[in-house]
């Protein structure tokens, strides 16, 4: 039997459905877990009784004002809602969240989260729709672009206790890889356009990076090898909601296809490429994490 639960989008009217990891930490003998949504709040929270400690925006949100840390209930802005028949304009985030199924990663070492973001806002029209067995069908019509400044992607540091975010790298195309940290302070994620970078953990200043063929939509794992060396790895090829256009061929003539996506990434495959490589790095001076 489940001893809690919490709800981070009642009533959704825009397609959050928070797929995203749940990660496990301690901090000051408290057992946690942080949480960013594709509603675009980061959420930390006691994981041994459900208790919201910290629920604030890791971009430029505008669907809620906030969130009530008492209730737990999203502020919801009343302009940004969504109904049938009717087109909102400039949501923020997009259905595609700021953070949707790349995992973030924690560094024991500094205390923050790493977490790959999107950038991305919405237009959303909700359409009647009835079903037919064998049609996909969503009941509105999308239509996604860049949010504010124009770059589609973030690498952030996070801190899960204040909810702040540390430091930013702003990407091309959406962060839609996985992170990871090493003991050794670096942080490593992908990039769309097929970069695999490694960033000072505390300052976020890239440290190296290495074009992979394609781009990269997959998490970059460590390990150590039969001869002790310790070894990065991560597996590039495009795909994914960001990617669909990319993948499947489509390119920005309908900006509502790919449920949207090609409002936002329809120019992708002028920056990426499809095929799926392994590419493996070795590191020197560093501790297993």
């Amino acid at each position: 039997m489940a001893k809690w639960a919490y709800q981070m989008t009642p009533h959704d009217e825009w397609d959050y459905d928070g797929v995203n990891e749940n990660i496990l930490f301690e901090k000051g003998g408290q057992k946690l877990l942080a949480h960013f949504d594709r509603n675009g709040f980061g959420y930390t929270l006691d994981r041994t009784n459900g208790r919201l400690v910290v629920a604030k925006p890791f971009g430029p949100v505008n669907w809620a004002k906030g969130v009530d840390l008492k209730t737990g209930v999203p502020q919801k802005d009343p302009r940004y809602g969504t109904t049938s028949k009717k087109n909102t304009e400039g949501i923020c985030p997009a259905a595609i969240g700021f953070k949707d199924q790349q995992p973030a990663a924690f560094s024991p070492t500094t205390g923050y989260m790493y977490v790959p973001a999107n950038h991305i806002c919405m237009d959303y029209e909700g359409v009647e729709v009835k079903y037919t067995a064998g049609q996909p069908y969503v009941g509105a019509i999308v239509r996604m672009f860049p949010g504010p400044g124009g770059h589609r992607g973030r690498f952030i540091a996070w801190d899960p206790m204040t909810g702040k975010v540390v430091w930013e790298a702003k990407e091309n195309l959406a962060a839609y890889g996985g992170a990871l940290t090493t003991a050794g302070g670096l942080v490593f994620y992908g990039t769309m356009e097929g970069w695999l970078k490694g960033l000072d953990q505390k300052s976020g200043k890239t440290l190296w990076q290495y074009k992979t063929p394609s781009g990269i939509i997959g998490n970059p794992m460590t390990y150590n090898g039969p001869d002790g060396q310790q070894y990065i790895s991560v597996l590039s090829g495009i795909g994914g909601w960001a990617g669909i256009g990319v993948a499947a061929g489509i390119g920005a003539e309908d900006p509502t296809a790919g449920l949207g996506a090609l409002g936002a990434f329809g120019d992708a495959g002028n920056f990426s490429t499809q095929g799926g490589v392994l590419t493996v790095f070795g590191l020197k001076n560093q501790t297993m994490r």
